[in-house]
C-alpha cells in the first residue's frame, strides 16, 4: 500500500498543467550574472498562479507537518514549489496547485 502514491504520481504529473515553450525559455536562463538571476526569479513568481503561502498550505494538507525549506524553480516544463518537512520531500505544481511528487525522505 505505500508504493500506491508512488505508482500514482506519473498519471498526476501528466495532468498537471504545464508552461508554454515561450514562458520556459523566459524562466531558463544560460547567463549567470546576478542582476539576471534576480530577474529570472521575479519572472518565475510572476508566472506562478499558486503563491508561497498557498504552497505551504497544499503541503501541509499532503504531509500534515510543517514546510521546513519551499523553493520556487522549474523541471522540466512544469513550474514547480520544492519542499520539505521533517519526513517528506513534496513538490507542488505552482501552475495549478497540484502535487506531483510526494516521497519520504528516508
Amino acid at each position: 500500500m505505500k508504493y500506491l502514491p508512488l505508482l500514482l504520481a506519473p498519471i498526476f504529473a501528466f495532468a498537471s498543467q504545464a508552461m508554454t515553450p515561450m514562458e520556459h525559455s523566459s524562466v531558463h536562463g544560460y547567463n549567470k550574472n546576478p542582476s539576471l538571476k534576480i530577474k529570472t526569479e521575479q519572472k518565475k513568481k510572476k508566472l506562478s498562479n499558486i503563491k508561497d503561502k498557498e504552497a505551504r498550505k497544499i503541503v501541509k494538507e499532503e504531509t500534515t507537518q510543517e514546510v521546513e525549506k519551499i523553493k520556487l524553480t522549474h523541471s522540466g516544463d512544469f513550474l514547480i514549489y520544492k519542499a520539505t518537512t521533517k519526513d517528506y520531500r513534496v513538490q507542488v505544481n505552482a501552475l495549478d496547485g497540484t502535487v506531483m511528487k510526494k516521497e519520504s525522505k528516508q
